[in-house]
C-alpha cells in the first residue's frame, strides 16, 4: 500500500470545463492515491498547494481511471492565470476529519423548526460546510442574523419541495369505470 502522507508533485495545464477550472491528475498519481487506502476512493479528500497557494479539496473522477482537481477561483484569480496556464501542484491525501460544526445561533434556529433541522442534517457534508462558510463570512452581526433566518427558511422550503416530490411519486389509483356496452 502506498504512503498516505506522500507528497505528489506534478505540473499540469489548467482546463476550463464549463465555468470550472481544473487540472487532470496524472495516471500514476491517481493510481497511487486510489491505492493509498482512502476511505472514499471515488472522491478522495486532498490538500496541498497550487503554485504555492494552499488548498483543500476533493478529487473527482476524470475518466480513464484518473482524477480531476478543481481549482477554486480564489486561487486562479489570485495567480492571475486562466485556462491553458501550466501550474505546479503539490497534492497529498487529507487524513484529517472534516466535520461541519454548526454554530450555536444556527443550531438554536434549526432546533426551533424540527423540519428545517431534519432537512439540514440530511444535506451532504460538503453542502453543509458551504452553508456554514456562507454564514461565517458575514462581517456584521445583523447580516449573520439575516443569513441564519434565511438558511432556516431555505431548509423549510427544501423540505416542502421534497414532500411535494414524494406526493407526486406516489400515483393515486383512480377507480376504473366500467365500459358500457351499447347494443
Amino acid at each position: 500500500m502506498a504512503n498516505a502522507d506522500q507528497e505528489h508533485i506534478f505540473v499540469a495545464p489548467i482546463q476550463k470545463i464549463w465555468i470550472m477550472r481544473c487540472v487532470d491528475v496524472p495516471p500514476d498519481v491517481s493510481a497511487t492515491l486510489r491505492n493509498a487506502g482512502a476511505k472514499d476512493a471515488k472522491h478522495p479528500p486532498v490538500h496541498g498547494f497550487i503554485e504555492g497557494l494552499p488548498f483543500k479539496s476533493t478529487l473527482v473522477p476524470g475518466g480513464a481511471g484518473r482524477y480531476r482537481l478543481h481549482v477554486h477561483s480564489r486561487i486562479w484569480r489570485k495567480l492571475k492565470i486562466d485556462a491553458g496556464a501550466e501550474v505546479e501542484v503539490t497534492l497529498m491525501l487529507d487524513q484529517a476529519p472534516r466535520p461541519a460544526i454548526v454554530p450555536k445561533d444556527l443550531a438554536a434556529a434549526l432546533a426551533a423548526k424540527p423540519r428545517a433541522q431534519k432537512t439540514f442534517n440530511a444535506l451532504t457534508l460538503p453542502l453543509r460546510r458551504q452553508i456554514l462558510w456562507y454564514l461565517e463570512s458575514a462581517k456584521h452581526a445583523s447580516t449573520r442574523e439575516k443569513r441564519v433566518k434565511l438558511m432556516v427558511q431555505r431548509m423549510l422550503e427544501r423540505a416542502a419541495r421534497q414532500q411535494k416530490k414524494k406526493s407526486k411519486e406516489k400515483p393515486t389509483e383512480k377507480p376504473r369505470r366500467k365500459k358500457s356496452s351499447a347494443k
